[in-house]
C-alpha cells in the first residue's frame, strides 16, 4: 500500500495566501505603519470571493466624488453670483456714504470734502442728493429715484459715467465720449435741443426707464415732485413741475437702478427741490471694499458730530445676508451626498470586519496588537477619503472651468445677468475636500473599533 507523500501540494486559494503574505511589507525599527498600508488596500481591492464588498468600495468612492465635485460647481456658481451682485451694487452706489444726523440736508462744502479725502483708505468723495420723484414722457409715467450729482467728482466715486451707453450723438464707444456727455450734464446745450427750442438741463436715465418712457437723447421728460414746495387753499401739497432734456442713457446691468435712477446735476436738482446749497450726503469710494468699517470709524472721528457714516455693507446687509444663508444651505443639502457616501464607507467596513473575522484573529494570535488592528481600517476610509476628494475636487474645477468658458446663457427678463457666472475660490475647494476626508474618516470609526476589539479565540472558535 502506497504512502502518500509527506509535501502535499498546496491548493491555489493557499498558494494565492501564501503569495499575498510573502509580499508583505517587513516591519523595520518598530514600525508597522507599511504592513498597515498593504493589509489596508488589500481590504479594499478585495478577493475574488468578495466581489460585493468590492463593489460597496467603488460606490463609496464615487459617492465622495460626486458630492465634491457638485459641492464645487455649485459653490463656484453662487460665489460668482455674490460678487458680480456685489460689485453692480458698488458700481451704482458709493463704498461708503457721510450724511448729518436730524431733518433736511448739509452743507458740503470743499473743507469737509478735503477732510474726508484725507482720511487713511479714502480714494474720492463726491457730494449727492437724493430724492424721490415721479417722471412723465409724451407716453408714459413712473417713479423714480431722482440723483443730483457732481459731474467733476461723482465719476470718480460711482461707475455711472462708466455705464453710459447713449448720447445726443447715438452710441458711446470710447471714454471720451462718455466723458463729454457725463462732465457736460448741466449744460443746457448738450441736452440735445435744437436751435429755436427751449434750453433745459439734462438728465441721465436708465436704458429700461428710457424704453418705458419710449424716449432717447434729445427728448423731453418732465420731472415731478409730488410734495411740491407750497400748499394749496385746501392744505394739499401742490406738486411741482419741471422740464428736462435726456442728455444719455446708462445701463448698470441691475434692473432695479435701470428702471428707477435717473440723475441731474446737483445745481439743477437743488433749484427744483428749492434746497438752497444744501445736499444729501456725500458718498466715498475706498481702496479696499472689505476695510471699510474701519475706514468709517476713521472718517467719523475725523469729520465729528453732527456727521455719521453708513458703508456698503449696512446699507446692503440683508441681502448679502440672505445670499451667504442660501450658500450654507445649499453646502448642507449638497453635503449630504457626501455623508451618504460615509454610510456606504460605514456598511463596507463593517462587512469587511464580518468576512475577515478570521484573519483579524490570526493577526491578533500572532501578536498584532488591537492598535494596529484599529488603524487598518482607519486607513481604509483615509484611502476612501483622498481618492474620492482627490478626484472629485478635479471634476469639480474642470466643471467650474468649462461652465466659465462656456457662459451658460440665461434669461435677461427673469435674471440680472445674460450668462452664468463662475468664481473659482481656491478657499472652497480646500473646505471642501477637507470636510469630505473628515467625513470619511468619522464614518471608519465605529467599525475599526469593533474589528479592534475582536477577541481571536471568538474570531478562531468555529475555524
Amino acid at each position: 500500500m502506497e504512502h502518500p507523500p509527506s509535501d502535499v501540494a498546496p491548493t491555489a486559494p493557499q498558494a494565492e495566501a501564501a503569495a499575498r503574505f510573502r509580499a508583505l511589507p517587513p516591519v523595520r525599527d518598530g514600525s508597522s505603519l507599511p504592513a498597515e498600508w498593504w493589509l489596508a488596500v488589500g481590504h479594499l481591492r478585495g478577493g475574488h470571493q468578495e466581489r460585493f464588498v468590492s463593489l460597496i468600495t467603488v460606490l463609496s468612492v464615487l459617492g465622495v466624488v460626486l458630492g465634491v465635485a457638485v459641492l464645487n460647481c455649485v459653490l463656484a456658481v453662487m460665489a460668482g453670483f455674490e460678487i458680480d451682485l456685489r460689485d453692480k451694487i458698488l458700481g451704482t452706489n458709493a463704498h461708503i456714504v457721510v450724511m448729518r444726523y436730524g431733518a433736511g440736508g448739509m452743507q458740503a462744502d470743499d473743507a469737509l470734502l478735503h477732510t474726508i479725502e484725507d482720511v487713511p483708505g479714502v480714494e474720492h468723495a463726491a457730494p449727492f442728493i437724493y430724492a424721490e420723484m415721479m417722471v412723465r414722457s409724451r407716453t408714459s409715467t413712473g417713479g423714480v429715484i431722482l440723483k443730483g450729482i457732481d459731474p467733476a467728482r461723482t465719476g470718480d466715486v460711482t461707475a455711472v459715467r462708466d455705464q453710459l451707453t447713449l448720447g445726443p450723438s447715438g452710441e458711446l464707444h470710447t471714454d471720451a465720449e462718455r466723458l463729454a456727455v457725463f462732465t457736460h450734464l448741466a449744460d443746457p446745450r448738450t441736452g440735445g435741443g435744437p436751435d429755436g427750442e427751449e434750453a433745459l438741463p439734462g438728465i441721465l436715465l436708465g436704458n429700461e426707464l428710457a424704453d418705458d418712457l419710449a424716449v432717447v437723447p434729445g427728448d423731453r421728460i418732465q420731472v415731478i415732485n409730488p410734495l411740491g414746495s407750497s400748499t394749496s387753499m385746501l392744505g394739499m401739497p401742490t406738486p411741482t413741475v419741471r422740464n428736462f432734456r435726456v442728455a444719455g442713457v446708462f445701463h448698470s446691468g441691475m434692473f432695479e437702478y435701470d428702471t428707477k435712477w435717473t440723475y441731474v446735476a446737483i445745481p439743477d436738482a437743488q433749484h427744483f427741490l428749492k434746497q438752497d446749497d444744501l445736499v444729501t450726503g456725500i458718498e466715498i469710494r475706498v481702496d479696499d471694499i472689505d476695510d471699510v468699517e474701519a475706514i468709517s470709524r476713521r472718517i467719523e472721528e475725523a469729520v465729528g458730530y453732527p456727521y455719521f457714516a453708513r458703508h456698503w455693507r449696512n446699507l446692503n446687509q440683508a441681502l448679502f445676508e440672505a445670499l451667504e444663508m442660501e450658500k450654507v444651505v445649499m453646502s448642507l443639502i449638497l453635503g449630504m451626498i457626501i455623508v451618504v457616501a460615509g454610510m456606504l464607507i460605514v456598511s463596507n467596513l463593517y462587512m469587511i470586519v464580518l468576512t475577515k473575522r478570521r484573519e483579524i484573529a490570526i493577526l491578533k494570535a500572532m501578536g498584532a496588537s488591537s492598535a494596529t488592528i484599529l488603524r487598518v481600517f482607519l486607513l481604509v476610509g483615509t484611502v476612501i477619503g483622498l481618492v474620492g476628494s482627490t478626484i472629485g475636487t478635479l471634476l469639480g474645477y474642470a466643471g467650474c472651468r468649462f461652465l466659465a468658458w462656456y457662459q451658460w446663457p440665461l434669461q435677461t427678463d427673469v435674471y440680472y445677468l445674460s450668462s452664468l457666472p463662475v468664481t473659482i475660490e481656491a478657499t472652497n475647494f480646500v473646505v471642501v475636500a477637507v470636510a469630505a476626508l473628515a467625513i470619511c474618516l468619522l464614518s471608519t470609526v465605529y467599525p475599526a473599533q469593533h474589528a479592534a476589539g475582536l477577541d481571536p479565540v471568538e474570531g478562531l472558535r468555529y475555524e
